[in-house]
């Protein structure tokens, strides 16, 4: 489809559409019924009652509605091999792929539910790549609907707006303003979420990245590459406020990874920009903190994730970074998303 995104995510996923339970159709993002968005990242809030259709009946013993039919594990059934504490839904784990670039997106082993957000998509005129990568503020309300709202605007604003620095500048504002327009601003405790989002434009090999907050992004290449593996952000958090003098040290001793930007209706939404144009291959990888946390180096990073790439592609390079911090303990939600860059094509 020239000039447009392509949709997000390119397969209807493997789970009943979560408001009404009929099953998916191969292709469509909305079900056929009742018209609700199908895409695994996008399942709203776990409530009390059915959320597909209210009903205040408990799942019966395989957990699923007895009037609808919407999958309703009980709180403290095993799910995917987990014992949870609270009612999971589609995002607990979540693959995207893309011509040109894969995502996960996982729970983890601790957390009740995942904050976290992605979203990754392509055109082919102009010939883009992007990605968006979010993490819901846990100390805020109901955080995922924030991720999961930047992160889809950030990607339709990436892919469809203009290239470049002002680009991925308009792409994060709209991210900040899909955040802040879930509650009236004044809410308490407004759904918040970091963001990181880049774009790939492919015809001059530019890359773009904004980000708000501590999700990073990492380019990742061989040891002894001419362009060398490297973390390509700087977290916006305390403790790097009171380095750059603009915070007090004694306040940001007391919690020095608090992050001091995020996308909210009372958040700090401005963002931090820089772009890279590589002359050598390599890949792209914007991840949140439950990757970086346990892999902060990006020659670390790179090690895991470039084996796995070269034979697999995007999608094993994903996996296989997911792997890594779900083995090093899963703590916290984590997300990837790998977006390949080969080698630059020359003019003929």
């Amino acid at each position: 489809m020239t000039g447009v995104p392509t949709p997000l995510v390119p397969d209807a996923p493997a789970v009943p559409c979560p408001r009404c339970g009929t099953p998916p159709v191969a292709g469509d993002h909305f079900c056929e019924v009742c018209g609700a968005d199908l895409r695994a990242d996008r399942t709203g809030p776990s409530t009390a009652n059915c959320p597909g259709c209210g009903d205040p009946s408990p799942p019966d013993d395989d957990g699923w509605c007895p009037s609808c039919g919407l999958c309703r594990p009980v709180q403290g059934r095993p799910v995917q091999g987990r014992p949870v504490q609270g009612r999971p839904d589609a995002t607990d784990h979540t693959e995207t792929v893309v011509d040109g670039g894969a995502a996960v997106s996982d729970r983890g082993h601790v957390r009740p539910r995942n904050e976290d957000a992605v979203a990754l998509g392509r055109t082919d005129e102009p010939g883009r790549v992007a990605a968006a990568v979010c993490d819901g503020v846990s100390s805020t309300r109901s955080s995922e609907l924030a991720a999961r709202a930047a992160a889809d605007a950030a990607l339709v604003a990436l892919l469809s707006g203009p290239s470049g620095e002002q680009g991925t500048r308009s792409a994060v504002a709209a991210a900040a303003s899909a955040a802040a327009a879930l509650v009236p601003r004044g809410t308490p405790e407004p759904p918040s979420c970091t963001l990181v989002c880049a774009v790939h434009d492919i015809p001059g090999g530019v890359i773009t990245v904004g980000w708000v907050g501590d999700s990073r992004a990492y380019w990742l290449a061989e040891p002894g590459a001419a362009e060398p593996a490297r973390l390509l952000t700087a977290d916006h958090t305390a403790e790097a406020a009171a380095a750059a003098g603009t915070l007090d040290p004694a306040a940001a001793a007391l919690r020095p990874d608090a992050i001091t930007r995020w996308l909210g209706a009372d958040g700090d939404a401005e963002p931090e920009v820089v772009t890279l144009t590589p002359g050598a291959p390599g890949a792209l990888l914007l991840c949140t903190d439950g990757l970086w946390k346990y892999l902060p180096d990006a020659a670390a990073l790179a090690a895991v994730a470039l084996p796995a790439l070269s034979p697999g592609g995007a999608p094993a390079a994903a996996a296989a970074l997911t792997a890594a911090a779900l083995a090093a303990g899963g703590a916290d939600n984590v997300t990837v998303a790998v977006l390949p860059v080969p080698l630059p094509k020359e003019e003929p």
